[in-house]
């Protein structure tokens, strides 16, 4: 479990352990199938619903407490936004890098 979610979903829950399990289990499956998602998007050219993936990733990132994940979708956003395969090939990755850790 990522150090910055654990810390947040303690604070969240009281320190439930259980919850906390639950909500991060729900959280990791729940973002690696979101970046396979956007990666699908992004490989179809498909800027809206990619978009669309990076908004639900950043919701649920900022839900768990994960900032860095949360500013990798941010980004994605606007770069998607922008039609930018460039930098969304960028966040994409950061992304990605950030949910190893999950």
């Amino acid at each position: 479990m990522k150090k910055c979610c654990e810390d947040y979903l303690n604070e969240q829950f009281c320190g439930d352990a259980e919850v906390v399990a639950e909500i991060y289990g729900e959280y990791a499956s729940s973002v690696r199938a979101k970046i396979a998602d956007a990666t699908a998007a992004f490989k179809s050219g498909d800027w809206q619903l990619l978009d669309r993936v990076a908004h639900t990733v950043k919701g649920n990132a900022l839900a768990a407490g994960d900032q860095e994940m949360a500013d990798a979708a941010i980004a994605l956003r606007k770069a998607a936004a922008l039609g930018d395969a460039s930098e969304s090939s960028r966040f994409l990755a950061a992304m990605s890098a950030a949910a190893e850790g999950l």
